[in-house]
């Protein structure tokens, strides 16, 4: 049995004992005492020892306590997380392109890889002899494809086995510095922060335990990616990681830190891998000329080569492996185009994992991945079309349910508040003929469905005021107003206009009463609300998209579409025919529409918040140019034709390789590509 785990449970026992002990003999025996109460016989003489014994064990029962905290979870904790960390790692071996040929091939391993020392001669196939040899600290370098992630997950298990048999061994994790970047930024993490959240994330090691551990050196940090770090947080990187990393993969060396080489793959090695998988890439070997046989040197090349050519007669080889196996994975599949333009996009991504099914980013992350066409449908028809429908649906609501007059001073109102607060540049040109009226059609059927909302919302807030007397309606209007104005008035000194435009409803509500204009007010305020949120959306998502997207849009003549799709609200003051209204509930509705340049402020809470979360809505319906709602079907194909693994629930490309070559290809080059 462990010695630490003997070790925990005597504490427990310990602590359990005294707090028995504490509680049910001495605790009532000394209250019973100071109470005038009888000594209990077993306790004789010593009775008056009873508060100083409950005393001394409350304080050894603390100090058992905090022992427990401090470091008594360890071995509980080290145990988990030993299991946790093999299952991972072998999960991730299980899930590399390497396993998956494998399988796919039929073999029993992959060719055993060597490494060297720096500065010396000899190779070694046991890495675990030289990670000793070297002082568990070291650097593994090799080219991409060249095995190094296999090497360090292989060295993991063997650490893990390690630290089962020897209490005081290291725990080894993997994390892997893709993921090490600030949440919604490209800027990276405080480097303890990202690693403790990571040994928790996962491999459940908490937050107190990582700390504790790492402060004592009982974790052994293997790190993969560094070279998914951008160049410019890539010296950052490596000072930060040095306290902490055992053993880092890079392509090249890390200064003050001693470097093992990958050894490429002997000519040998090749041979006798094609001969394992006979009859099946018996053609395979009298096609590698000497072209072929110089980039023939690494696990990578050698498998994706045996994948592209398995089961096929070969006569000749291009020297793009990775281009040759994409293309041979796609191959004969209907309709490869839009899984080769989601496969680009999700390599575009940037993102180690790629979320179950798929986890869309902040839209700073894919937003400047787009094309042009999709953007200029979002600003040109969709924003304007969804505009005409919301004050369409309000106008006609506020028509049928206030009257003609309300109608109109909505209409009005709000069209001209919406022009001044809006968001969209004025400079257009449709690329090519990119009509967009289908678009234009759902968003002004979108913003119907939202102005019914908002109109249903402002009735109900005009209603609350109904039961309220007289006299407190009355002063709630005056300083509603008086708020409402003070936040639509810019410049330094807007209390004395904010005064005189409270006074409007103070004066009219000795006609009109102050439960009209609240209602007016109520519905006004709603509208203004959604319409300023929406325009702040709309901004927050143009300043998102590139300066080159922009360029490419601003091409060609002036198109006011924004001051005119809004007024085509008119068309709600239908709802109105046959009933006036009173002119009071007019007052009230451009009174509320006084929120709208304040709801359009960025900075302003909670509109904020509400704006963030509209504009991420706004955007989303542009990724399915790239990703249809089939995703899932997608991924199944990709993972299928080994471009895609998944690995805790969330899917990853097979390779850095694979990722690399579909981010940078041409999508209608490898459609034409597929189908020869």
């Amino acid at each position: 049995m462990d010695p630490s785990g003997v070790k925990r449970a005597a504490r427990l026992t310990a602590l359990a004992a005294l707090c028995l002990v504490t509680v049910v003999l001495l605790l009532p025996a000394a209250i019973s005492v100071s109470t005038g109460g009888a000594v209990p016989g077993f306790i004789g003489e010593f009775g008056r020892w009873l508060w100083p014994a409950v005393g001394a064990m409350v304080l050894v029962a603390i100090g058992l306590a905090l022992w427990e905290r401090v470091r008594g979870h360890e071995t509980s904790s080290r145990t988990a997380a030993l299991s946790r960390v093999e299952s991972r790692v072998k999960a991730l071996l299980a899930s590399s392109l390497a396993a998956q040929t494998q399988i796919k091939l039929g073999v029993l391993k992959q060719p055993r890889l060597a490494v060297r020392v720096e500065g010396e001669g000899i190779s070694s196939s046991d890495l675990e002899a030289v990670y000793d040899r070297l002082g568990h600290t070291m650097v593994l370098v090799g080219p991409v494809g060249s095995g190094r992630s296999t090497l360090l997950h292989e060295l993991c298990l063997a650490l893990v086995e390690r630290a089962r048999n020897d209490p005081e061994a290291p725990i080894p994790v993997v994390v892997d510095l893709a993921t090490w970047r600030a949440y919604g930024t490209r800027k990276p993490t405080e480097f303890t922060s990202w690693l403790l959240r990571e040994m928790n994330l996962r491999y459940g090691i908490s937050r107190s335990a990582g700390t504790i551990w790492l402060r004592r050196e009982r974790v052994a940090v293997l790190v993969d990616g560094l070279d998914e770090v951008p160049r410019v947080d890539r010296a950052h990187c490596e000072s930060e990681l040095a306290p902490f990393a055992s053993v880092v993969c890079s392509t090249g060396p890390i200064e003050n830190l001693p470097s093992v080489f990958v050894e490429p793959l002997s000519r040998g090695q090749v041979l006798e891998y094609i001969a394992s998988v006979s009859p099946r890439l018996d053609s395979l070997e009298s096609a590698l000329t000497p072209e072929i046989w110089e980039r023939l040197d690494s696990p990578l090349a050698l498998n994706l080569l045996a994948l592209t050519h398995l089961d096929k007669q070969v006569d000749t080889i291009g020297t793009d492996f990775v281009g040759s196996f994409v293309v041979e994975r796609l191959s004969g599949q209907r309709g490869a185009g839009p899984t080769i333009r989601a496969l680009k996009f999700l390599a575009r991504l940037d993102r180690p994992d790629l979320g179950a099914p798929v986890h869309m980013p902040h839209r700073r992350a894919w937003l400047p991945l787009l094309p042009t066409r999709p953007l200029w449908l979002l600003f040109i028809r969709a924003v304007p079309a969804a505009y005409a429908g919301g004050v369409s649906a309000v106008a006609f609501m506020t028509g049928l349910r206030l009257g003609l007059w309300s109608a109109l001073v909505f209409v009005v109102t709000a069209s001209a508040l919406l022009v001044m607060v809006n968001k969209l540049p004025h400079v257009f040109h449709p690329p090519g003929r990119a009509h967009g009226i289908i678009t234009a059609a759902l968003a002004f059927l979108a913003g119907v469905l939202a102005g019914s909302l908002v109109g249903l919302v402002g009735l109900w807030l005009g209603e609350i005021g109904t039961s309220w007397p007289y006299f407190v309606t009355y002063v709630f209007v005056v300083v509603a107003s008086f708020f409402l104005a003070l936040g639509f008035i810019p410049g330094d000194a807007p209390v004395p206009w904010a005064v005189l435009i409270a006074a409007a409803p103070g004066v009219a509500m000795i006609w009109t009463g102050p439960y009209a204009v609240l209602s007016g007010m109520g519905l006004g305020f709603s509208a203004g609300v959604a319409g300023g949120v929406f325009a702040a959306a709309v901004g927050r998502v143009w300043r998102t998209v590139r300066p080159a997207q922009h360029q490419r849009m601003r091409l060609g003549r002036p198109w006011w579409v924004q001051p005119a799709i809004p007024v085509l609200g008119a068309a709600g003051l239908l709802g109105g025919i046959g009933a006036t209204g009173s002119w009071g509930t007019a007052l009230g509705v451009a009174l509320g529409l006084l929120v709208t340049p304040t709801a359009a402020r960025d900075y302003v809470w909670p509109f904020d918040a509400l704006a963030e979360v509209a504009a991420e809505g706004v955007t989303r319906p542009l990724s399915l140019g790239e990703l249809s709602f089939r995703r899932k079907a997608l991924l199944h194909l990709a993972q299928d034709r080994l471009l895609l693994t998944r690995v805790d629930g969330e899917y990853r490309f097979t390779h850095v390789a694979l990722r690399d070559h579909l981010a940078s290809c041409d999508p209608t080059a490898l459609v034409r590509a597929t189908r020869r």
